[in-house]
C-alpha cells in the first residue's frame, strides 16, 4: 500500500482530503477528510491483492502455482519427451493477467524426439525401426537393389522434432546402364537401359561383298513384310479389313439389332497371326412382353425385329394393334393393346310371346316362347356371339286346336283322338318339360288343359378352357358344346359335350395342353434357362466363362411342335498367339481358353512373370507383362560353425564355403548360380572334428566320454600306481590327441627317518605298513606311546614336558 508523505507539513488543515493510492485492488472510499475537530473521517478502505485466475495452458506442459494473486509465479513442467525452452515461468501482473517475466518469451515445451521417418519409394530405413528417435540421433536410408541414392542418406533429429535434411529430399532412382555397345552386321533392340531392363541383339540377314570390279555381289537380300490371313467372318456381323500386313487392323461390327461381344479391333502380329481373338454378335433382346387382362400374348423370339401377337379370350375384343415389334434399342415399338368385353344389343320382345333371359353379354343364350294358341316360327333361342346375335328374332303365329294336337316342338300331329283319350307328353333327348301334364279329350272336342312345352335342358354353361374356346349350339337334340384349342395347343379329352336330361353334361370338360417340341438337349460348356419344352416356351442359352456362343442365343417352341432353329454351340474363347518381347520364347500351339503355353528366356535370364501362361475367359493371357531379367540367385543363408566367401550372386557366379577351426566341411565347398536363378547344389555343412578313442593303459583307465575337437580326457591310475607323464590329453583340430599317452607305474615310498627309533625293513610300495622300534627318549622327554607301526600317520616322537611339539 502506498501512502502520501506529509511529514514535511507537520499538520493538516481542516477540510483537507487525503487520497489513497493502492497497488492492488482498492475496496472502499478512495479519500479521507480532515474534520474541524482535528480528527480524520472514518474509512473502511483496504487494498486487496489482484487475482489472475488459472494460468494459461501450454502445449505438452502442466502449470504449477501456489497462489493466483498479483506478484505470484506459475511454474510450468513439460511432459515426458519434451524439454522447456528459455523460460518456464509466468507472473501475475497488476492488471490480473499472467505474463512472462520482463524480457522473456512465453514458456514453451520443445520435443526432444522425432517421429519415425516416412517410407520412401524403393528406399529402406537402414536403422533400428522404432516409432520415436531421441534428438541428435542419426538414421540413414539405403536403396533397394537396382536403385541408388540421389543425395545424402543420413538424417539428424533436431530439438523440436524435425529431421534435417528433410526425408522428402531423399530419392532412390533406378540404376541406369550405359548404352549397349553396337555390333557389326547387327543392331540393338530396346531403348530402356534402367535396372532390370533387357535389350536384345539381332543380326542383319545376309550380306553382300564389294567385288574387285567395284560392284556389290548379288543377290541382294530383301525384306518381305509379314502377312496375316483373311480374318474370320462372324455371324450377323461385318469385318472391315484395313490391310493384311504387319500391324494392320481389322475392325469388327455387328448388324443392326446385335451387340458385339469381344474386341472390336484385331491386329496383325509379327508372327503372321491376328491378335485380339474373334468376337461374336449377340442379338439384342427385348424384355418379355407385358401380359394383358382377359387375353394372351404369343411370341417365338424376343430378339430384334421379331414380333409378339396379342389375342383376347372368348367374349373379349382386342382394342389396339395386335402386334408389337422388338426394336434395335431393346424396347417394344408400341404399348400392348387391351381386351374389352363383347356385348350384344338388348334382346327384342316378340309379339304374342315372351323371351326368357335379359343378359346380353357374350356367350349368353336367350329363349323365345309363344303364348297358347300361337306357334313359334324361327329359332327358339339366340346366342350372343362375337359379331352379334346368332340369328334373327322369331315370330309367334296363330295355330288351330281342337280334335287335333299341335306340339310346339315336334310340329303338327296328323292324328284324331276319341273322347276320353288320355295323352302324356315326353320331350326329346336334351329337352325337359315345363310341367308334368296329362291331357284328356273332352266331349266338346277340346282338351282339358294347355299342352306343356319342351325347353332345352338348361345345364349351366361352363367357362371356356384356358388357351381355347367353346361353341355353344342349341339344336333339336339340346345344347351342345364344341371345344377348340388356340394355335399351339392340343385338346385332351372329348371335343363335344351335350346337355342331357337332369341338366348334366355328358362328359368331363377337356383341357388345352401346349404342344411339346421335345428336349433339344444340353449345350456343351453352357447352360440352358427354361425347363419346359412346350409352346410357346423360349429357351435361353448362355455359355460358361471362357466360351462364346455360336448361333442364336434363344430358340422358341412353335405351334407346329418344332423349334425355331438349331441349338447353338459354345466354342472356346481364342486368345491368339501371345504378344511377348522378342527375347522371350513360348512353347505351345493351342491358343484357346484354358490352354497353356510355356514361356522361357535365354540362358542367364529368368522370366519375370508367370509361366505357364493360361488363356483366360476374357481372351487374354495370364502372364500379363512378362520380361526376361538377368538370372540372380538368392543370398545363401550362413552356415553354422563356418562362413561363406563371395558377394556376387548373379548368373554363373561362384561362392565358396570354409569351416571354423575344429570343423570339417561335409559337402562341396563351391556352389554356382545357374541360369534358372537357383544354386547348383545344396549348401554344405560344418561337422565337428572327432578324435579316435584314446589308448588304454595298464594299471589305469581313461576318464572321459566325448572325443570331439577341444575335448579333454584324463588318465587315472589304480591304487598303488601313479601317473608318469601328463595325465590330460586334448583333441586337436587335426583329429589327433595332443601329447604322449602317460603310464601307470608302481608307487614306491622311501623309509622314514625316526629320531629315537629304528625302522625295520626296506623300501615299501604305496599303501604298505612299516614297523619300527622305539629307542629310549632323552632326559625330560615324554614318549607318546609304544607305537610299533605307522602308515600314513606321522612317525612316533618324543615331546618335552613344556612343549606339545615333537622333538625330532
Amino acid at each position: 500500500m502506498l501512502f502520501l508523505n506529509y511529514d514535511d507539513l507537520g499538520f493538516f488543515c481542516s477540510l483537507l482530503l487525503l487520497s489513497f493510492l493502492c497497488r492492488y485492488t482498492l475496496i472502499g472510499p478512495e479519500t479521507r477528510e480532515c474534520l474541524s475537530t482535528g480528527q480524520w473521517s472514518e474509512s473502511t478502505a483496504q487494498c486487496v491483492p489482484r487475482s489472475c485466475g488459472p494460468p494459461p495452458a501450454i502445449d505438452h506442459a502442466e502449470p504449477y502455482e501456489t497462489h493466483k494473486l498479483f506478484g505470484d509465479t506459475a511454474n510450468y513442467y513439460c511432459t515426458d519427451g519434451y524439454t522447456a525452452g528459455n523460460n518456464s515461468k509466468m507472473v501475475c501482473n497488476a492488471q490480473g493477467v499472467w505474463v512472462p517475466p520482463d524480457g522473456m518469451e512465453a514458456p514453451r515445451c520443445i520435443a526432444n524426439f522425432c517421429l519415425r521417418p516416412p517410407e520412401l519409394p524403393h528406399a529402406i530405413l537402414d536403422s533400428v525401426n522404432k516409432p520415436k528417435y531421441a534428438s541428435n540421433i542419426e538414421v540413414s536410408y539405403k536403396c533397394e537393389e537396382g536403385f541408388m541414392l540421389n543425395t545424402t542418406a543420413t538424417l539428424r533429429c533436431l530439438m523440436g522434432g524435425e529431421w534435417v535434411p528433410s526425408p522428402y529430399d531423399i530419392g532412390c532412382v533406378p540404376v541406369r546402364c550405359s548404352k549397349p555397345e553396337s555390333i557389326d552386321q547387327g543392331y540393338v533392340i530396346g531403348t530402356n537401359y534402367s535396372f532390370g531392363a533387357v535389350v536384345a541383339y539381332s543380326c542383319f540377314k545376309g550380306s553382300v561383298s564389294c567385288l574387285a570390279n567395284g560392284q556389290w555381289s548379288s543377290p541382294y537380300p530383301e525384306c518381305i513384310p509379314v502377312e496375316c490371313p483373311q480374318p474370320v467372318e462372324i455371324s450377323d456381323g461385318i469385318v472391315d479389313v484395313q490391310g493384311l500386313m504387319y500391324l494392320s487392323k481389322a475392325l469388327y461390327s455387328c448388324k443392326t439389332g446385335y451387340n458385339l461381344v469381344g474386341n472390336s479391333t484385331i491386329l496383325c502380329g509379327e508372327k503372321g497371326l491376328w491378335i485380339g481373338g474373334v468376337p461374336s454378335c449377340r442379338p439384342i433382346e427385348c424384355s418379355v412382353p407385358k401380359q394383358i387382362t382377359n387375353g394372351k400374348v404369343v411370341y417365338t423370339k424376343l430378339q430384334f425385329d421379331h414380333s409378339a401377337t396379342y389375342s383376347c379370350n372368348r367374349g373379349y375384343r382386342l382394342q389396339g394393334t395386335k402386334t408389337v415389334r422388338c426394336l434395335a434399342s431393346g424396347e417394344w415399338d408400341i404399348e400392348p393393346p387391351a381386351c374389352v368385353q363383347i356385348s350384344c344389343t338388348p334382346p327384342q320382345p316378340v309379339e304374342n310371346g315372351f323371351v326368357e333371359g335379359q343378359d346380353h353379354s357374350y356367350g349368353v343364350t336367350i329363349f323365345y316362347s309363344c303364348f297358347p294358341g300361337f306357334q313359334l316360327v324361327g329359332q327358339d333361342h339366340l346366342t350372343c356371339e362375337e359379331f352379334g346375335w346368332s340369328s334373327s328374332v322369331p315370330v309367334c303365329v296363330v295355330t288351330e286346336l281342337g280334335g287335333r294336337f299341335t306340339s310346339k316342338d315336334t310340329g303338327r300331329l296328323d292324328l284324331n283322338f276319341l273322347h276320353g283319350t288320355l295323352i302324356e307328353y315326353r320331350c326329346h333327348h336334351g329337352y325337359d318339360l315345363t310341367s308334368q301334364v296329362r291331357l284328356v279329350c273332352q266331349e266338346d272336342g277340346g282338351w282339358n288343359g294347355t299342352a306343356p312345352s319342351c325347353v332345352p335342358a338348361e345345364c349351366q354353361i361352363p367357362p371356356s378352357p384356358d388357351h381355347g374356346w367353346m361353341n355353344v349350339t342349341h339344336g333339336s337334340l339340346g345344347t351342345t358344346l364344341t371345344y377348340t384349342c388356340d394355335e399351339g395347343y392340343e385338346l385332351k379329352g372329348e371335343p363335344v359335350r351335350q346337355c342331357v336330361s337332369g341338366r348334366v353334361w355328358t362328359t368331363d370338360a377337356p383341357v388345352c395342353q401346349p404342344v411339346s417340341c421335345g428336349d433339344p438337349g444340353a449345350v456343351d460348356n453352357g447352360t440352358t434357362q427354361g425347363g419346359d419344352f412346350v409352346y410357346p416356351e423360349v429357351l435361353h442359352f448362355q455359355c460358361n466363362p471362357g466360351f462364346v456362343l455360336k448361333g442364336s442365343s434363344t430358340i422358341a417352341c412353335q405351334a407346329d411342335g418344332k423349334w425355331t432353329g438349331l441349338k447353338p454351340q459354345c466354342e472356346p474363347v481364342s486368345c491368339g498367339p501371345p504378344k511377348i518381347p522378342g527375347d522371350i520364347t513360348f512353347k505351345g500351339t493351342e491358343f484357346t481358353y484354358n490352354n497353356k503355353i510355356e514361356l522361357s528366356c535365354q540362358p542367364g535370364f529368368i522370366l519375370n512373370g508367370r509361366s505357364p501362361s493360361i488363356c483366360q475367359a476374357d481372351g487374354t493371357w495370364s502372364h500379363k507383362a512378362a520380361a526376361c531379367v538377368p538370372a540372380r540367385c538368392e543370398k545363401p543363408s550362413p552356415i553354422l560353425n563356418g562362413r561363406m566367401l563371395g558377394s556376387e550372386f548373379g548368373y554363373s557366379s561362384k561362392i565358396k564355403y570354409e569351416c571354423d577351426e575344429g570343423y570339417t566341411l561335409n559337402g562341396d565347398s563351391t556352389r554356382v548360380c545357374q541360369s534358372d536363378g537357383l544354386w547348383d547344389k545344396p549348401a554344405p555343412r560344418c561337422d565337428i572334428i572327432s578324435c579316435d578313442p584314446p589308448e588304454d593303459i595298464s594299471h589305469g583307465y581313461v576318464n572321459g566320454s566325448s572325443f570331439n575337437y577341444d575335448d579333454i580326457v584324463e588318465y587315472v591310475c589304480f591304487d598303488g600306481y601313479e601317473v608318469v607323464g601328463d595325465p590330460i590329453l586334448r583333441c586337436s583340430a587335426q583329429g589327433l590327441w595332443v601329447g604322449p599317452v602317460p603310464q601307470c607305474q608302481p608307487c614306491i615310498c622311501t623309509l622314514p627317518v625316526v629320531k629315537f627309533g629304528v625302522v625295520l625293513g626296506h623300501d615299501r610300495a604305496c599303501g604298505d605298513r612299516v614297523h619300527f622300534q622305539q629307542l629310549p627318549c632323552p632326559a625330560r622327554a615324554t614318549p607318546p606311546g609304544q607305537n610299533t607301526t605307522f602308515g600314513a600317520a606321522p612317525p612316533p616322537a618324543c615331546y618335552p614336558p613344556t612343549s606339545p611339539s615333537p622333538i625330532w
